[in-house]
């Protein structure tokens, strides 16, 4: 990844973390909740190369730690976006072309945010932190697996082309 794509990730990012945070933590979706900024995240990291992922999940989660809303050390979200974004990666070259294939592209960003939550919660309770009960967090990674299959045709698209627009000719 070239430093202007470097800058170019850093500013996707940073409004993407503003529309998480002004926009969707304000809706309350039935079942459990949605995580725009990490579906697009692990849609992004899906179509990068393994260092541009592993780039794209460090920038992800240095602005996730930034969050108001979270309570929880600050870095926590940076490792386990950044464990995500290496494991998807190397996950997804086996996989070939995802853009050619969308089910399997929504099926497999779904499935990232739900363990990069797990990872989260995991995390959180080997730091020590006070967790909700297994039904409440049962029922929210439930219903953000849900959420994002669901609205999966609606921000794909537009991170895809947003990530085409951002690749160079070396790039492609």
């Amino acid at each position: 990844m070239f430093t202007s794509r470097i800058f170019i990730t850093f500013g996707f990012f940073g409004a993407l973390f503003f529309i998480q945070e002004i926009v969707f933590n304000q809706i309350h979706f039935l079942i459990g909740g949605f995580s725009i900024f990490l579906a697009v995240t692990m849609t992004w990291v899906a179509m990068e190369s393994r260092n541009g992922a592993l780039i794209s999940g460090f920038i992800a989660g240095f602005f996730l730690d930034l969050s108001p809303n979270i309570d929880s050390p600050f870095g926590q979200w940076t490792l386990v976006l950044t464990v995500m974004a290496y494991l998807v990666s190397v996950n997804r070259e086996g996989l070939g072309d995802l853009a050619s294939r969308p089910l399997t592209l929504s099926l497999i960003v779904a499935a990232a945010v739900t363990i990069t939550l797990i990872a989260y919660l995991i995390a959180s309770a080997i730091l020590g932190e006070q967790l909700i009960s297994f039904f409440p967090a049962l029922q929210e990674l439930t219903g953000n697996f849900i959420w994002t299959l669901m609205l999966a045709p609606l921000y794909m698209p537009i991170t895809n082309k947003f990530h085409q627009f951002t690749l160079s000719s070396r790039d492609i």
